[in-house]
């Protein structure tokens, strides 16, 4: 595929950032509008586009087989550069930055990107949207026990429950028996399910934006004074013990989950900031997590960002197909299966490592600073790498 082609199609997902960007820094969308579209988007759009993504597919038997390589290379593919991950980044300073780097190096924005980017390079090829799904379900798996182990280094952490008990899992369950009995489903029903998934790339890509335009790019040193009028807000508000804000979807989760509801929403998304007005202080409930993970430096002058876009974008896709192509002398692999593999392992970095960072008290500044770094670098790095389809 011609690179200019994949350019354009690339630039145009990530262009879908735009809006949120200039919503929020023109101050018409509030604090907590990413907290709110992420409820959005996880729990309405994402589902239905995994099952607008086996509705009305054709299955054959022969399919088995492929799949049963997706999903042995995708956990493969994973744990492999998970490990090397870890090897790379141990001698990062601090543990909770270390842990960041890592889970955002091979945590991979599949349901998000995946199938749309599949559908913009693949037009027409049912085949690869089956295959993205079907790794969909081996990411999630992984993802709510790697994942969450690589954040927090506590198995305690993990709760195997939670593989299934996520929306894009509960949709694909519901959607398999159709696709397997090649069951079809009237247009008028398939209509508005359609419209509510495509909601999912330009949804995500808002989001970031939104993300984005609460960042800084370069890092910037505050006054002492600042720094000292702070300090005292910060202990008026501990001398108080308030309590974070309640989650915006606990009382819908509560029974599912039986803690705080695994949403890409934080409790400092939705609790007043702390301000300081010329020696009168005011402060509002913050929990401390959300002060000390407060952004000090921004995202082009951190390296560790950029090596974690060298692993996630370059390495991960580039040691995946070598492994496929090694285990492809040796078994028949589907030439469609390793280029649906090789173009998921150059995805940037999913939200998934910032949601946890946010929810266990990780490093969020890191992992937010390499999701967004690697988005904006896919542009380049994914026309390059799909120029290496030829040779597959």
């Amino acid at each position: 595929m011609a690179f200019l082609q994949t350019f354009v199609n690339v630039v145009m997902i990530v262009v879908l950032a735009v809006p949120g960007f200039l919503l929020r820094k023109t101050k018409l969308l509030p604090d907590k509008a990413a907290g709110m579209l992420a409820v959005l988007l996880l729990y309405v759009s994402q589902p239905f586009l995994m099952m607008s993504s086996l509705f009305n597919k054709e299955f054959e038997t022969s399919m088995l087989i492929d799949f049963l390589w997706v999903i042995v290379f995708a956990a493969g593919l994973q744990l492999l550069v998970y490990i090397a991950a870890k090897f790379i980044f141990c001698k990062t300073k601090g543990e909770a930055a270390r842990r960041a780097c890592v889970a955002s190096s091979y945590l991979g924005n599949v349901g998000f990107m995946g199938i749309p980017v599949m559908q913009m390079l693949f037009p027409g090829n049912t085949d690869m949207i089956l295959y993205t799904v079907v790794y969909n379900i081996v990411f999630n798996a992984m993802t709510w026990t790697l994942g969450v182990f690589a954040i927090t280094g506590d198995k305690k952490k993990v709760r195997p429950l939670k593989i299934i008990l996520n929306p894009p899992t509960i949709a694909v369950i519901v959607a398999l028996p159709f696709f397997f009995l090649n069951v079809h489903i009237p247009e008028q029903v398939m209509t508005p399910i359609s419209y509510l998934g495509e909601m999912t790339l330009p949804l995500s890509m808002i989001i970031l934006g939104v993300r984005l335009a609460d960042m800084r790019l370069f890092g910037a040193k505050r006054p002492a004074a600042e720094s000292a009028a702070e300090t005292a807000a910060l202990s008026v508000v501990e001398e108080e013990e308030a309590q974070p804000a309640a989650s915006l979807a606990g009382d819908v989760c509560e029974e599912i989950y039986d803690e705080e509801p695994v949403l890409p929403v934080s409790d400092e998304e939705f609790a007043p900031p702390v301000s300081v007005e010329e020696g009168a202080v005011t402060s509002a409930p913050q929990s401390v997590s959300a002060r000390e993970n407060t952004p000090k430096t921004g995202i082009l002058d951190s390296p560790k960002v950029y090596l974690v876009a060298a692993v996630k974008l370059l390495l991960s896709p580039l040691l995946s197909l070598g492994v496929m192509l090694l285990v492809g002398l040796l078994f028949p692999i589907e030439r469609f299966v390793i280029i649906a593999l090789f173009i998921i392992a150059a995805m940037p970095t999913a939200s998934s490592a910032l949601n946890f960072a946010e929810m266990y008290g990780g490093d969020k500044e890191t992992a937010a600073a390499a999701t967004l770094m690697n988005t904006i670098l896919c542009i380049l790095s994914i026309p390059v790498l799909m120029m290496l389809i030829e040779f597959i």
